[in-house]
């Protein structure tokens, strides 16, 4: 005879667990110290023969923990006298996101119209933040990037070297670091494509034009306004690149 209730029996199966690798525990044991804030941006780590005693595991494995957590831009190894594995910074942090962001872009994984896509989700929205939250020096430092564009739009200078940095300083007024690290990580993956895109004299006008816009609203705390010119100009510019991805994809 069937026990009661057989056919509403669980399927619950047991399977092995894998068994944690050393070097795993050893980056986890290293990283939620800098997560507890025990290990601060700067400090530098003990020396490769110390920390494997201390872990009593071989310095093998205990490199291999420490080539995990500088791949994830959590800590800079520097080579030669004075060297050693340090905690990393944001600027470091960023530099690990950006660096995974290329490789996607460059295996053909990710195209300008994505990362504009993402683009267009969140700028709007930081312009919008940083409506309020923009000290006088922010808007000071946003608008020397505009007058210098301006200046150079006068000359005829068709340059590009202050676009990211206007954007830099917009979400900087954020003064919310994560949104710091995802946008600049974006735009610097974009830079390559924005920097081959086709310049001219009026393409140029409206990027300073939008830019300046931008940054009257942010001056007059007009969220709306903000928000709205970002929107105009991230489409803008994706508009300037799709004409390169086709040709890419014409070449390929």
């Amino acid at each position: 005879m069937n026990p009661p209730n057989s056919k509403s029996k669980s399927k619950f199966r047991i399977t092995p667990i894998p068994r944690r690798r050393v070097f795993e525990a050893v980056a986890d044991s290293i990283r939620q110290g800098i997560f507890a804030g025990t290990l601060l941006p700067g400090h530098k780590l003990p020396p490769e023969r110390e920390m494997a005693s201390r872990y009593r595991t071989s310095r093998v494995a205990l490199r291999e923990a420490l080539r995990a957590l500088e791949n994830e831009g959590m800590i800079v190894i520097k080579r030669g006298y004075g060297g050693g594995a340090f905690v990393s910074d944001f600027d470091n942090a960023l530099k690990a996101l950006r660096d995974s962001l290329n490789t996607v872009v460059k295996l053909g994984r990710a195209k300008s119209v994505h990362l504009t896509e993402v683009r267009r989700m969140l700028e709007p929205q930081i312009a919008q933040v940083a409506t309020f939250r923009a000290t006088p020096s922010d808007l000071q430092q946003i608008e020397n990037v505009v007058l210098a564009q301006e200046e150079e739009l006068r000359t005829g200078a068709l340059s590009r070297r202050y676009d990211m940095e206007f954007h830099r300083l917009v979400v900087n007024a954020t003064h919310n670091p994560v949104l710091a690290i995802v946008v600049n990580a974006i735009n610097d993956s974009l830079r390559e494509s924005i920097f081959r895109s086709k310049l001219s004299q009026e393409m140029r006008a409206r990027v300073v034009g939008n830019h300046r816009t931008i940054f009257e609203a942010l001056r007059d705390h007009n969220a709306e306004a903000a928000q709205k010119s970002m929107t105009a100009h991230v489409l803008a510019v994706q508009g300037h690149l799709d004409p390169l991805e086709s040709k890419k994809r014409i070449v390929k």
